[in-house]
């Protein structure tokens, strides 16, 4: 009689338990313990307030027997010896390897425990157990070998190979005599973990005392016998060749924050890269690849012997940095220069500590890829990307696991994906993990092989033992791909070579995940406060490269802080509150000290005198807000001046500033101001258009210039839309969120100010909890409607939206990538478009037919929708997991509604920039003049400008994807030498000056990068 296959493959797997006791040859509990000095008895309850727990004790390691530490201290341990980090216990690693210290003597054993598990789970802090178990590692070689036989029989779907190895392993283990007397078999019972269901289901619990004692006869016969049982399976291989081949790469990849706080995470990153040194020291065939410059330079500080050590891992090839970042940040949020300065700081960071770049992009987790990287990826001398996240789209299966990824301005980089059934890019060596990657693999015509990373992440500690010593078994079973550790770049590398003359396809767009959309949106203040420092990062670089102040160094810490926030579950929403109380605490620093930069430039008699700096691309006329009344003058003429609204005074007049340009204005005695006055009507107009204002508080605007109305029938209808995730909360928008809209209706709308500047009517909304303020102002020399928002928001579950219902007939419309554009399809006439009903954009979004347009700008949002004809920017997004109230509370923004005639881009790009970066005002006047720097056509955004080590590093990038010839000139600077550099600022090639200027031929969306000597 045959049983069938799972039945006995289940069977297989409790015959080999009772194996599994012999492997231990002692267990000794380790009983003396101390927590923070003070003496105590095992069980033991500890204060989980303070934290790290510190437990020591002496242990004395004989120099006879591989020796393992066990136990369970009340959550994930870092475990030192003689002061120094050795390793991690956690659910994934319940042992740690102390032979190395087995001398003879004794040893301080110190362990830092937090009374969490993984993903953050609370655990009790309760002190349970801890031994010394000294392993029998040729009984220990037996049940791995054939542990992972009978896996293999789980997966494969070769049957008559099944057949085979279940036929070989039940011989195998049947003829082994293992002791079934019931005074032996009790002492080894608690040591079979096959059986616990048994021993602990009872209606009284049963429990045996444990003897660790065998005969020498039954080993050897253990021994012989799989010695006969190992030959046989191996010669299988001959029948049941290997198909295909993975990569193997150990990693653990570590969230910076996400269910837990950076500073949790500080202590993650020293447990788990312990763990790893250790194995890498045990196991010469291991490689560990790791990204991060940031929690390298986290461990060198916190852990400055365990960081030796991985550099001289790195030198030795067993050890990969990887990635090219400071942090593994979001692509979406995150603006076009501080993408770049990820690469920047993060190769610059590895070269300098080990010696060398990265070539490899590597995002694993990461919720989507603007189209702007690829040519950041080559800038920074980045040739591949891999990702994972992809795999995570709910609609469509993404169609390639082997492309050339084509970004917005032609560059190329090679990508990579694979798919594993076993923890994605936490992977096991296992048969499991190693058939579903290959399995997965959807593109075996261009490449016999793909990759996996392997190892338990997020505090998981990384790759374990048992993963290590299953490689060599895995290597020698039938039918199971071929398994190999590679370094990332050398896989790559070798990918490359392989698919070298074949037909490789093309993705020539981003790389949009349809997934976690909500979290363009989501804890939406950290991203205005983001937002806002990355423009004071700028300003203050300028300045200081202007001036000359010598605080570049400082400025480069503060952008690591930025940086370090824009990992990618920071940033995009989808952490606890406690990550974005630290965030905001950060941010609001960052911004004090940048805003101390800016004000430290030198400047005199300033009580007498304002500068005004125009820190935008464009120039940009004057017009700016003081808390005082000040009577100013410019060359002598008098600005104009009104007191607003709330109590500030608007200054303006008509002359504008060059960009990264002062001018100086002269403050006299004062003199009187405007004033407003109120006045009741619906319809407001000046001379570019005319506003007509509803009394729910939505809005038409017609355009004068184009003779069209921008809506059907109303504009900037506020919708709140119940929003319930089937997952992931803080992460998702549901698809169907727009079948459950309720439209908020104004409560009250009045003129709060009007003169001959600008008119702005206040409109107030109340819904249950949430309260909403809207200032739409209007300005007499401007088509655009400026709508400055406060919102009170106190729903849950829920996401509010601006709608736009233009009159505007067309297909497609363009988003800003702040570095560029990008156009997606407005119909849904596939489920690819479909799948895109929000998508990000930075500071605009136009929608354009041939003869008028209009376009939808912001100062902080990125959500945005356009389907059909209908805009939408979404302004809040308010989840309950993992922060509960993520969102609560007061909310400060803007956006605007600008028409166009024609698809003028250029004026859309122009406008977003003068929206964003708007005048600095400065007391004092410079004693000499500055540098100024002219770009000759206006289709160029400066990204930085900055000095460095005595030279001048200009950035820019082209907007409108133009080609053609423009000349740069930097004025009251002597320039000797000009070079083109890429990102990293390693020379390209040198430029001619002539005239103080240099002139290149530029293409579309391209980033140049220049340095001036």
């Amino acid at each position: 009689m045959e049983r069938r296959l799972d039945f006995e493959i289940r069977h297989l797997k409790r015959a080999l338990g009772e194996i599994i006791p012999y492997s231990i040859k002692n267990k000794t509990p380790i009983l003396k313990w101390e927590y923070f000095d003070k003496k105590i008895e095992i069980p033991f309850r500890w204060n989980e307030t303070k934290v790290p727990a510190v437990f020591e004790s002496k242990i004395l390691l004989n120099q006879k027997n591989p020796t393992y530490l066990s136990g369970w201290f009340g959550g994930e341990s870092l475990i030192k010896i003689d002061e120094k980090p050795y390793g991690e216990i956690n659910v994934y690693h319940t042992m740690i390897d102390l032979t190395p210290f087995c001398d003879g003597k004794f040893h301080n054993l110190k362990i830092e425990t937090m009374p969490r598990g993984l993903f953050g789970k609370k655990e009790e802090p309760i002190f349970k157990e801890a031994y010394l178990i000294e392993i029998d590692k040729e009984i220990k070689s037996v049940i791995t070998f054939t542990n992972n036989v009978i896996q293999l029989c789980e997966e494969t779907k070769n049957k008559p190979l099944v057949k085979r190895l279940v036929d070989l392993t039940n011989d195998f283990l049947y003829s082994l005599n293992i002791p079934h007397s019931t005074s032996i078999f009790i002492s080894k019972v608690k040591e079979n973990p096959t059986i616990e269901y048994e021993l602990t289901t009872t209606w009284s619990t049963l429990d045996f005392s444990t003897s660790y004692e065998f005969s020498l006869a039954l080993k050897k016969d253990i021994i012989k016998k799989f010695s006969h049982y190992k030959k046989e399976v191996e010669k299988l291989t001959k029948v049941f060749p290997k198909i295909g081949q993975v990569y193997l790469v150990g990693h653990a990849h570590i969230d910076y924050a996400w269910l837990w706080p950076v500073y949790e995470t500080k202590r993650k990153i020293i447990r788990t890269f312990s763990n790893a040194v250790q194995l890498a020291k045990k196991y010469p065939y291991f490689i560990f690849a790791q990204s991060s410059a940031q929690m390298y330079e986290d461990i060198e500080k916190d852990a400055p012997e365990i960081f030796e050590e991985i550099k001289n891992l790195v030198k030795s090839g067993q050890w990969e940095p990887v990635g090219g970042m400071w942090i593994e940040s979001d692509c979406n949020i995150p603006g076009i220069e501080s993408l770049i300065r990820q690469f920047y700081y993060g190769q610059k960071y590895f070269i300098r500590k080990f010696g060398k770049k990265s070539r490899v992009c590597w995002l694993p987790d990461v919720f989507g890829f603007s189209w702007i990287l690829p040519q950041i990826l080559k800038e920074a001398d980045i040739d591949y990307f891999i990702t994972t996240k992809l795999n995570w789209n709910e609609t469509n299966e993404f169609p390639y696991d082997i492309c050339i990824w084509k970004g917005i301005d032609g560059s190329e980089v090679l990508y990579h994906s694979f798919n594993n059934d076993e923890g994605g890019y936490g992977g096991n060596i296992t048969p499991k993990t190693v058939y579903s990657t290959w399995n997965n693999f959807k593109q075996k015509d261009l490449s016999s092989f793909t990759m996996v990373s392997v190892g338990y992440g997020d505090g998981g500690g990384g790759p374990t033992e048992e993963m290590c010593e299953s490689y060599p078994v895995l290597q020698k079973l039938p039918d199971v791909p071929k398994v190999e550790f590679s370094k990332i770049e050398d896989f790559c590398k070798n990918l490359q070579k392989e698919i070298s003359d074949k037909n490789v396809p093309v993705w020539d767009n981003e790389l949009y995940l349809e997934l976690h959309r909500g979290t363009l949106t989501s804890q939406a203040k950290i991203k205005k406060l983001h937002k806002e420092n990355e423009l004071l990062l700028f300003e203050a670089e300028v300045l200081n490269a202007l001036f000359e102040l010598n605080k570049q160094n400082q400025i480069d810490k503060l952008w690591k802080k930025i940086l370090a926030l824009e990992f990618h579950d920071i940033i995009t929403g989808s952490s606890i509150k406690e990550v974005y109380e630290d965030a905001e605490k950060v941010l609001n620093k960052v911004t004090y000290s940048l805003n101390e930069i800016i004000n430290s430039v030198p400047l005199y008699e300033k009580e007498k005198y304002l500068t005004l700096f125009n820190p935008a691309s464009f120039k940009q006329k004057i017009k700016f807000i003081l808390p005082e009344h000040l009577n100013l003058k410019f060359n002598g003429r008098q600005l104009d001046c009104i007191k607003t609204y709330d109590n500030k005074y608007l200054y303006t007049f008509n002359e504008y500033i060059n960009p990264l340009s002062l001018i100086t204005l002269e403050v006299g005695e004062n003199v009187d101001y405007s004033s407003f006055f109120s006045y009741s009507d619906n319809e407001i107009e000046n001379k570019y258009i005319k506003m007509k204002i509803n009394e729910d508080g939505t809005f038409n605007i017609y355009h004068k210039t184009t003779n069209k109305w921008l809506f059907k029938d109303k504009g900037n209808i506020l919708m709140l839309y119940k929003d319930i995730p089937y997952f992931w909360e803080n992460w998702d928008i549901d698809v169907h969120h727009t079948k459950s809209g309720i439209q908020l209706k104004a409560n009250s709308i009045e003129v709060v100010e009007t003169n001959t500047l600008r008119k702005v009517i206040k409109v107030k909304y109340k819904y249950e909890e949430t309260e909403i303020t809207q200032y739409y102002i209007i300005w007499n020399d401007s088509d655009i409607v400026d709508i400055k928002t406060n919102i009170d928001f106190h729903h849950r579950r829920c996401v509010l939206k601006a709608i736009f219902p233009t009159n505007i007939l067309s297909r497609y419309a363009k988003f800003d990538l702040d570095g560029g554009y990008i156009t997606r399809a407005t119909h849904q006439n596939t489920n690819f478009e479909k799948a895109r009903f929000e998508v990000p954009g930075h500071r605009w979004v136009n929608l354009s037919q041939y003869d008028f347009g209009i376009s939808i700008l912001n100062n902080g949002k990125y959500g945005h929708s356009v389907i059909n004809s209908t805009i939408g920017l979404t302004l809040v997004k308010a989840g309950i997991y993992p922060d509960f109230f993520a969102d609560e509370g007061k909310h400060e923004f803007s956006y605007a509604i600008m028409p166009n005639e024609k698809e003028d881009i250029l004026k859309v790009i122009k406008e977003a920039e003068l929206y964003n970066k708007s005048i600095r005002v400065l007391r004092g006047k410079p004693k000499v003049q500055i540098p100024t720097i002219k770009i000759s056509k206006d289709n160029f955004k400066i990204l930085s400008f900055r000095k460095i080590k005595g030279s001048f590093v200009l950035r820019i990038v082209e907007t409108t994807g133009s080609s053609g010839d423009v000349k740069i000139s930097i004025n009251n600077m002597n320039l000797n030498k000009a070079f083109l550099t890429n990102n990293l600022e390693e020379i390209k090639k040198e430029l001619k000056i002539k005239d103080n200027s240099i002139q290149i031929k530029f293409k579309p969306f391209k980033i140049y990068t220049f340095l001036f000597e």
